[in-house]
């Protein structure tokens, strides 16, 4: 083989992977929660309900969290979605972000929609969606396992299902 053929091979192998280096990279730096909703993980009453449900969280290659939730059974149409913390699954803690419905500061999405149903919502939260805290501080309690979501109905204001955010 010549030296201009081992040198272009040498080249073509160097930009592969300096093509597939940041790629792995934001692969191997991907985080993930799961939550298990359920109306039986809120600490207080809750009147005429079988919510139940699933979250996904992900981390995103910008920083930003993306969020995948659907909620069955709930008894009747959602006021708010929110995450809270810190807090465990024996705690309460205060709204760090409104993911839809009323709530203190900017809602990722704008109302919380039923179909057939079933509550979805999907998103990205970003820095401008945490509610006083920062970005480090919000990821600080998720690793700590001390964010939970919860959905709000008009019957159950105090929240109606809830769910502690669980890394993966």
């Amino acid at each position: 083989m010549s030296t201009k053929k081992q040198k272009f091979i040498i080249f073509f192998v160097l930009a592969l992977l300096l093509v597939a280096l940041p790629t792995t990279t934001v692969l191997a730096n991907k985080q993930a929660w799961k939550s298990a909703i359920s109306y039986s993980n809120e600490l207080h009453q809750v009147v005429d309900s079988t919510a139940k449900g699933t979250g996904n969280f992900g981390t995103n290659p910008d920083g930003s969290l993306h969020f995948l939730i659907t909620v069955r059974g709930l008894s009747g149409t959602p006021t708010g979605a929110h995450l809270h913390a810190p807090a465990d699954t024996t705690q309460t803690a205060g709204v760090v972000v409104t993911l839809c419905g009323s709530g203190p500061g900017t809602a990722v999405l704008g109302a919380c929609t039923v179909v057939d149903g079933v509550m979805t919502l999907e998103g990205d939260i970003v820095g401008t969606n945490l509610n006083g805290i920062g970005g480090a501080t919000f990821f600080n309690y998720l690793h700590d396992g001390l964010v939970y979501f919860n959905v709000h109905t008009e019957l159950n204001p105090s929240g109606e299902a809830r769910g502690q955010l669980v890394q993966r």
